[in-house]
């Protein structure tokens, strides 16, 4: 049988992207139906998969000419690659994706992660005079390009309300943890010699990366149990710099990535190792107040106890499971809250496989099979 050639292409992600790769890619390529290729950016820790192939993009800075060109670097790996089906996940992707969809056919998915045009204006990522025309033209091009989409997915319910270019073609596909063949789900294993703390994904001021140091440091000197692990990758140099800095003087607390990326496996070892996760990302002018973050999915499928920031959406979530003690990091009395991390019994209720991968692969599959 002829499989369907399918292309999950980005700019700024890895080839084995977690989205992309391990939740697009392995879920498609289960059903032996489709011949898969991913581009992204070149990653050392990629492992092979079959019916699926990598197709790595040299690497580049942020700000720099070569993000510029990199969208006609992939338009010419399409035109090599000839996919009837081509899923992009960035605006920058757009103009290239539609030009070919003019020149050749076939059908083109946009996978929306984030709300780009907000992320620009309210974020600090880029200096304040470029934010208005930047975001002008992203919006301008995610218009522009509304006639050659034959469907959208959106990696958060908020965007339904958020996004004016949607068509009715649209469908939300979250962030879910999706558990691979090694992986067990809500299974736990901290040392009991330490209390360990854990910040996962994106390292950043925003994300409260230093928040959850301060806490770590303050709960420290209470108990000389707690430690804190700090795993991911930092894409600002000043947030990484201060980082390094803040933590050199702290034997308990440990970095695991900041200057590269770590493969997700690592990232779900140390949440299945740790006792409790922080979530602690800021509010940004509301820009994070109705988004589902992708550490809620992981750390609830693996029962993993949370300090979480007071978000009304976050709080709604976690306590369908009993998951999580609220805490303010600029107002906190640290024995107090030691006192209720020893004390409160935790995912006493509730269903955790609902923050699996499942339920959002069915979605995916039948939009692919619809068109």
């Amino acid at each position: 049988m002829k499989k369907t050639k399918v292309v999950v292409a980005s700019l700024l992600k890895p080839i084995d992207d977690t989205r992309m790769f391990e939740k697009f890619g392995l879920s498609m390529a289960e059903t032996n139906k489709y011949d898969i290729n991913i581009i992204g950016f070149d990653s050392k820790n990629v492992r092979s998969a079959k019916g699926i192939t990598f197709h790595p993009s040299l690497p580049f800075e942020r700000m720099s000419f070569q993000r510029l060109i990199q969208p006609w670097r992939t338009f010419r790996k399409l035109i090599k690659v000839k996919p009837e089906v081509t899923i992009v996940n960035t605006h920058e992707l757009l103009i290239v994706t539609s030009l070919y969809k003019i020149l050749f056919g076939g059908k083109f998915i946009y996978d929306i992660r984030e709300n780009y045009v907000k992320n620009i204006r309210e974020t600090n990522v880029f200096p304040w005079p470029l934010r208005l025309p930047l975001s002008l033209w992203v919006r301008f091009k995610e218009w522009l390009s509304k006639p050659f989409i034959d469907h959208y997915f959106l990696a958060e319910r908020v965007y339904q309300k958020q996004l004016p270019f949607l068509s009715k073609k649209s469908v939300v596909i979250e962030n879910k943890y999706a558990p691979q063949a090694e992986e067990s789900t809500a299974y736990r294993s901290p040392d009991p010699s330490y209390i360990d703390l854990l910040y996962t994904g994106t390292i950043s001021e925003s994300n409260g990366v230093f928040d959850a140091i301060d806490i770590t440091k303050s709960l420290h000197l209470c108990n000389s149990k707690i430690r804190l692990r700090i795993v991911g990758y930092c894409a600002l140099k000043r947030d990484l710099i201060r980082l390094k800095k803040e933590i050199e003087p702290y034997d308990f607390i440990e970095l695991n990535g900041g200057d590269h990326l770590v493969p997700h496996s690592e990232i779900v070892e140390a949440i299945q190792k740790a006792d409790f996760g922080f979530v602690l990302k800021k509010p940004n002018n509301g820009m994070n107040d109705d988004k589902i973050l992708t550490r809620l999915f992981e750390y609830t499928a693996n029962q993993l106890p949370i300090l979480l920031l007071n978000n009304p959406t976050w709080v709604e979530f976690c306590e369908q499971f009993n998951a999580a003690i609220e805490v303010n990091p600029q107002d906190f009395n640290a024995q107090e809250l030691l006192n209720k991390m020893k004390d409160t019994s935790f995912y006493t209720q509730g269903d955790t496989s609902t923050s699996l991968w499942n339920s959002e692969k069915e979605k995916l599959l039948a939009v692919l099979e619809s068109i």
